[in-house]
C-alpha cells in the first residue's frame, strides 16, 4: 500500500511560487471510497489551488482520532454524531460541514429462527462500536425494547465473528459490512435508525476553535476545496476507484469499492442536496437525542459548535473610539465662536446623512433577511421532504430482499417511480435556486461527443421500450475527438430533453444527433415524433415553472423547471438551447456548444 502523505509537493525553489501550508486531515478509518472527496482535491489539484498541501491521515487500532485533532497533531478530521459529547466535554470543536446527510450505521443481525425483529434480539450478544451506540440504542428506544436487557459488548472489527455465530447482532456501515456478507452469502436482517426518525449526520468534517481563530482563511479554503473534492468525486466514482487502488490502498478490490460508492451516493443525495450542507434544527434533534439517554442536559447550546465563515466582527471598541472623539470634537467646537455656525451645519448634514445610511441599511438588511429566509425555507422544505423520502427508499430497499408476488413486485415499482419523481421535482427546485443565486459552478474537462451521447442514451432505452418507441443515435462526419466542457451538466442538460421527448412522444421514435455547428462549436439535436412545439408557444417553454399551455401541465405533469434549467446550463457552458425547426412532426430541441480548448479544462 502506498504510504499517504498526499498533498501535492512543489517544488521549494520554483521561481515566484509561495510555498504551501502543510495541514494534516485525520481520518476515521482506513483508506477506502468512504474518503473519496478527499482523495479527489488532492488528484485535482483543489488543496493546491488553494495553497495548501494536505496529508490524509489513516486511523490507528486503539489511538482516538478525534483526540488527534485535538492535541495538534492534525488540524483537521472527520468524525461521527459523538462530536457533540466532545463539545459538551469542553473540547473545543467546530464542525464544519456533514458530508454524509444521513447516517451510514445500521444494525445487522443474523436471519435466524428466533430473529425478526428488534424486540427479538433482547438478550441476544451483539457489539457495537462505543462511539456509534448512542445511535442505535435510541432506535431500540423507540421500538419499545428495554434498554437493560440489551447485551451490548465492544466491537471487534472482525466480521467473521457475526459469520461464525459468536454474536447475534453488529453495527455495521451500509457502504462496507453488507458488501462481505452478501458475498459470503450469510442471510441477514437490516434495522436502520433512520426508519424510527433517528436520522443524524455522518462523517462530519471538524476543527477546533483555537484553529478557525489563529487560521480563519485556510480554514475557508481547506472546506472549500474538501467540498469540490467531494462533488468531483461522486461525478467520477470510477475514476476514484482507480486512484484508490492505484496510490492508496488495495484492501478492498474494485467491485467492493464500486459497491461502497454507490451507497455513499445514497447517503449523499448528489444533485439533490449541496455537498456538506448543515443544518441546524438537525443537530438539534442530534443532541435532544442523547439528552434523553442522559449523555448531554436537557437544551444543551449550540452555540460556536456549527462552523460560521463569516462572523461579524466585534466593533464596539470602534464605537466606544468615535464616541470619545466625538465628545472632544463637540467640546472643542464649542469653543471656537466663529465656527459655530458651521457646527451646526455639520450637524444637521451628519443627522441627514445619518439618516440615508439607517434607510440603506434597513433595505439591506431587509434583502439580507428575506434572502436567508428564502434559503433557510428552501433548506426545510428539503429537509422536511428528504427525511420521510429517505425512510421510504430504505422500505423499498427492504421490501426487495424479501420474497414477492407479481402483484406486490407492480405495487412496489410504482412506489420506486414515485420516490424517483419526488426526487426529480425536489432536484429541479433546487438547482433552479442554486442558478438563481450564482452559486453554480462548471468544471470542464474532456468529452468525447458521441460516447457521451451513447450514455445518455442507455439510461433511457428500457423506458423507450416500455412506451414502445425506437430510440435512435446517430453522428455526423468530422466531429472533433473531444470538446471541452463540464461533462456533469452536459449529461444532465441531455437527460432533460431526452426525458422530455420520451415523455411527450405516444409513437413513433426520439433521435440523439451530434453535429459540427457554427465554426468552433459542435450541435446536439434531440429530435422526438410527439405533438410538437407550435411557433407561438415556443418563448414559453423556457420560463421557469412555464409549461407550453395549462393542457400540456395537465396531461404530462411536471414542474416546467426542465427546459429553463437546461437553457441556463448551456449558457453557463458557453452555448445556448433553442428550438429547432422538424422537417415533419414532433419537435426539435438544439444545443450548441463551443468545442473549447485545453485551457478550459480544470476551470
Amino acid at each position: 500500500m502506498v504510504q499517504c502523505v498526499v498533498g501535492v509537493v512543489v517544488f521549494a525553489g520554483a521561481l515566484g511560487a509561495e510555498p504551501l501550508e502543510r495541514v494534516v486531515l485525520q481520518l476515521k478509518w482506513r483508506h477506502q471510497f468512504q474518503f473519496a472527496g478527499y482523495y479527489a482535491a488532492v488528484a485535482q489539484g483543489y488543496y493546491r489551488e488553494e495553497g495548501l498541501e494536505v496529508e490524509l491521515r489513516e486511523a490507528e487500532p486503539g489511538r482516538d482520532h478525534v483526540e488527534a485533532v485535538f492535541s495538534g497533531e492534525a488540524q483537521y478530521g472527520v468524525g461521527n454524531s459523538d462530536l457533540l459529547l466532545s463539545r459538551a466535554a469542553g473540547r473545543p470543536v467546530v464542525v464544519l460541514a456533514p458530508i454524509f446527510q444521513h447516517s451510514p450505521l445500521v444494525l445487522v443481525a443474523r436471519e435466524t429462527d428466533g430473529i425478526g425483529s428488534m424486540q427479538d434480539l433482547h438478550g441476544r450478544p451483539m457489539m457495537m462500536v462505543d462511539s456509534e451506540k448512542a445511535e442505535i440504542l435510541a432506535y431500540f428506544k423507540h421500538e419499545g425494547v428495554n434498554l437493560a436487557g440489551l447485551d451490548v459488548r465492544p466491537h471487534t472489527h472482525r466480521i467473521e465473528d457475526f459469520i461464525e455465530g459468536k454474536i447475534d447482532a453488529m453495527s455495521a456501515y451500509v457502504t462496507d459490512q453488507p458488501f462481505f456478507l452478501r458475498e459470503a452469502d450469510v442471510p441477514h436482517l437490516s434495522f436502520f435508525p433512520r426508519a424510527g426518525g433517528i436520522d443524524f449526520y455522518g462523517d462530519t468534517l471538524f476543527t477546533t476553535e483555537e484553529q478557525i481563530r489563529r487560521h480563519p482563511a485556510q480554514v475557508r479554503a481547506f472546506l472549500r476545496a474538501s467540498l469540490r473534492g467531494w462533488d468531483h468525486a461522486l461525478a467520477h466514482p470510477e475514476e476514484i476507484v482507480d486512484l484508490i487502488l492505484a496510490d492508496y490502498t488495495r484492501r478492498h478490490g474494485r467491485e467492493h469499492l464500486l459497491f461502497e460508492a454507490d451507497k455513499t451516493a445514497e447517503l449523499m443525495h448528489p444533485g439533490l442536496i449541496e455537498v456538506g450542507h448543515n443544518n441546524p434544527g438537525r443537530w438539534r434533534h442530534m443532541a435532544d437525542t442523547y439528552a434523553e439517554f442522559g449523555l448531554l442536559p436537557r437544551d444543551f447550546s449550540l452555540k460556536g459548535f456549527l462552523y460560521d465563515p463569516d462572523p461579524k466582527a466585534d466593533l464596539r471598541w470602534v464605537y466606544w473610539t468615535l464616541g470619545v472623539l466625538g465628545v472632544a470634537a463637540v467640546a472643542a467646537w464649542g469653543w471656537i465662536l466663529p465656527l459655530r455656525r458651521l457646527n451646526a451645519r455639520l450637524r444637521r448634514e451628519i443627522a441627514e446623512h445619518a439618516a440615508t445610511e439607517e434607510a440603506l441599511r434597513r433595505a439591506r438588511d431587509e434583502a439580507e433577511r428575506t434572502s436567508a429566509e428564502k434559503s433557510r425555507f428552501i433548506a426545510f422544505i428539503t429537509h422536511e421532504v428528504r427525511t420521510p423520502l429517505g425512510g421510504f427508499v430504505g422500505l423499498i430497499d427492504l421490501l426487495r430482499e424479501a420474497p414477492l408476488t407479481a402483484d406486490q413486485n407492480a405495487n412496489l415499482a410504482l412506489m420506486e417511480d414515485s420516490a424517483n419523481s419526488l426526487v426529480g421535482l425536489i432536484s429541479n427546485a433546487l438547482e433552479q435556486e442554486k442558478i438563481s443565486a450564482g452559486r453554480l459552478v462548471v468544471h470542464h474537462s474532456p468529452v468525447v461527443p458521441g460516447e457521451i451521447l451513447t450514455a445518455v442514451a442507455d439510461l433511457f432505452r428500457g423506458t423507450a421500450r416500455q412506451r414502445g418507441l425506437q430510440l435512435v443515435v446517430s453522428l455526423g462526419d468530422n466531429l472533433p475527438a473531444s470538446i471541452h466542457t463540464d461533462p456533469h451538466r452536459l449529461r444532465q442538460i441531455l437527460q432533460n430533453l431526452v426525458a422530455n421527448a420520451l415523455k411527450f412522444t405516444a409513437a413513433g421514435s426520439v433521435s440523439l444527433h451530434v453535429e459540427n455547428g457554427a465554426p468552433g462549436h459542435v450541435r446536439f439535436l434531440v429530435r422526438d415524433t410527439g405533438p410538437g412545439i407550435p411557433r407561438e408557444r415556443r418563448g414559453r417553454i423556457f420560463e421557469p415553472y412555464a409549461q407550453g399551455d395549462s393542457l400540456v401541465a395537465r396531461e404530462y405533469g411536471g414542474t416546467g423547471l426542465g427546459l429553463p434549467i437546461s437553457r441556463q446550463l448551456a449558457r453557463l457552458l458557453g452555448g445556448d438551447l433553442t428550438v429547432g425547426e422538424a422537417a415533419g412532426p414532433g419537435a426539435v430541441l438544439v444545443l450548441e456548444l463551443p468545442v473549447g480548448s485545453a485551457a478550459d479544462a480544470g476551470d
